[in-house]
């Protein structure tokens, strides 16, 4: 299965918030946010075939 396909079904309402270099494999590994409520609410890396999704979204903290 693709790991796009896993996120739909996973992360379903989905918006990138991030995307860094993988401490493990070095490619890009993508933070996601929702629509609603703009709290983080997982992780990918297509290299690594990691789909995380956090069971306690966080609120993104934005310094002024």
């Amino acid at each position: 299965m693709a790991i796009e396909s896993i996120l739909d079904v996973v992360l379903v309402e989905k918006q990138i918030f991030r995307i860094i270099e993988s401490t493990v494999c070095e490619f890009e590994e993508i933070y996601y946010q929702n629509d609603i409520g703009k709290e983080v609410i997982g992780r990918s890396c297509s290299h690594c075939q990691l789909v995380q999704k956090y069971d306690h979204p966080f609120e993104i903290l934005v310094k002024a």
